[in-house]
């Protein structure tokens, strides 16, 4: 009897472990474990990946360690998602290729988007 009591305990501690995501998963905020390298606008400074990409700033929302900034170029309008910058309405963003997911929910600005590309490196300027 104790065994199956100890078994259905480490089922329901194992089960919450899985049902959260992990500390300083930037939904949930909190700080990156210490492993983990730094995030925001030094990592931006430091990459290589080249900015292929650019468009004019048509609105900007601000989620703590990440920017989601939306672009337009041509007719089309894209959200990127970068590493924090700082940059406004009117500017030009620049910025690398990345991964597109389309029917993104963010938990963190509880918003959903049609897609977004997350990127590495994004930079203000011409």
């Amino acid at each position: 009897m104790k065994s199956i009591s100890a078994l259905i305990v480490l089922a329901a501690l194992s089960s919450a472990a899985f049902a959260a995501p992990p500390p300083g998963h930037p939904d949930i905020g909190g700080a990156a474990p210490a492993a983990h390298p730094a995030m925001g606008v030094a990592d931006m400074s430091k990459s290589t990946a080249p900015l292929t990409q650019s468009g004019k700033v048509v609105s900007v929302l601000d989620a703590k360690q990440f920017t989601y900034t939306e672009v337009k170029n041509g007719g089309k309008t894209r959200w990127v998602v970068s590493p924090a910058i700082a940059v406004k309405v009117g500017e030009t963003l620049r910025y690398a290729n990345g991964q597109v997911m389309a029917k993104f929910h963010s938990k963190l600005l509880n918003r959903d988007f049609t897609d977004v590309l997350f990127t590495t490196h994004a930079v203000v300027g011409k």
